[in-house]
Formats: C-alpha cells, structure tokens, sequence
C-alpha cells in the first residue's frame, strides 16, 4: 500500500541530507528539465506568485526564481525545508500539503509539481489535482512530471537510510483523465527517456491549463 501521509513526511525527515545532497545540482545534467522550465516561466510572466510544490531541497525552485518568477518552496518535510532555507537563504520557504494548500482561491499563477505525486495512490489523484486547480488563477499552469508506468516500487531502504517509501507510477492517460476530471481545461504531455544518471524509468511533463485560452507547449 502507498504510504500515509505522516509516514510520508517521517522518510523524508529521515533521508534530507542524502536526498539533497544527491539531488540539488540535478538540473545541471537534464537539459529537458530546464527546457520545459523556460517555457514555464515565459506562460507565467515575470514577477507573478508561483508555488513549487514538493520542492525538496529547493533546487527547482531557485532556478525558477533565477528565471523572474516569485517562487515560493512547499514540501512536506520540516527538515527538507530547513535545508533548502539554508541552501538557498534568500528564497521562501514553507512546510505544507499540497493536498490542502494555505493559499486563497485563484492567487497563485504556476504551479512547479515536479515528481510530487509519486506517493500518491491513484483514487487520490483528483482530490489533489482539484486544490492545485482551485489555488491558480483563471490563467495559471500547472507544470507537472512523474515515472511512467503502472507499478508501485518499494524502497525499504532509501538513499542507504532507514526511510521506507513506495513509489507509484502513473500512465500519461490516467493523469490526463485526472486534470479534466479537477477541471484544468487542457492538458499537453510529452514523455522522455531516462538519462543515464536516473532510475530507469520513462518520465512525462505534464502542462495544464486552467484557462480555456492556451496555446500547446511541448517540450
């Protein structure tokens, strides 16, 4: 069974430093990544309140505000969030949910979910696609990755600490179906293969629009 949201945040407390220290400069090898987030940052415009949901060590969301856009960091774990605000000082930083987000209907104009919904199950999908869709505004994106596939893969160990997760893969059908089903208005995916560096598994980039006036961003 897909981890609890609790003990979700208790790995990550457990597996911060490793987690950070292995992923902080993953951007410097992924060049699709960055890619992507450029055209992010130009659908947003410069200057507009944007959440990184899932942010971890807060790597994504530097090169984001790098890019003029108002960044601020959501994760979960406290202690992943202590070590992206002393990585990265002068960015914003706070503990949440992404599930259940603290911000007001309609205020937020891009929403960065890289590889956030991995520790979801997929009747849960919705629930979480809906409180993204209701935080953007009536022209924001949500930018959104994950592991291709329709396994759950169990880590009893992860990082070499004594974190347990499971991961859950997702097919680019079934997450397209979840974003009409919480009301994004159009949804444009692309899907890569693994760089050499990562977990062998396919990843898709997910942009989804809340307004019905979009024009389709590939990567």
């Amino acid at each position: 069974m897909v981890a609890s949201l609790n003990s979700v945040r208790a790995a990550y407390d457990i597996a911060s430093e490793e987690y950070a220290s292995k992923f902080v400069d993953e951007l410097d090898h992924k060049p699709l990544d960055r890619e992507l987030l450029q055209q992010f940052a130009s659908i947003v415009g410069t200057k507009r309140p944007v959440l990184d949901v899932g942010c971890g060590p807060g790597h994504t969301m530097a090169y984001l505000t790098s890019l003029g856009l108002m960044v601020t960091g959501v994760d979960l774990s406290p202690s992943m969030i202590e070590i992206a605000s002393r990585t990265f000082p002068q960015s914003k930083f706070e503990v949440g949910d992404f599930c259940s987000l603290r911000h007001e209907s309609a205020s937020i104009a891009g929403i960065l979910a890289f590889y956030c919904i991995v520790h979801l199950q997929p009747d849960q999908l919705v629930a979480a696609f809906t409180e993204m869709h209701r935080v953007l505004s009536n022209d924001g994106v949500l930018l959104l990755s994950f592991h291709v596939g329709s396994e759950v893969i169990h880590a009893e160990n992860f990082l070499d600490t004594t974190a347990v997760l499971d991961f859950t893969f997702f097919q680019p059908e079934q997450i397209e179906s979840a974003m009409k089903t919480a009301g994004f208005a159009a949804v444009d995916a692309c899907v890569r293969e693994p760089y050499d560096t990562e977990h062998p598994s396919r990843r898709c980039y997910v942009f989804a629009h809340k307004s019905q006036n979009v024009v389709s961003q590939k990567g």
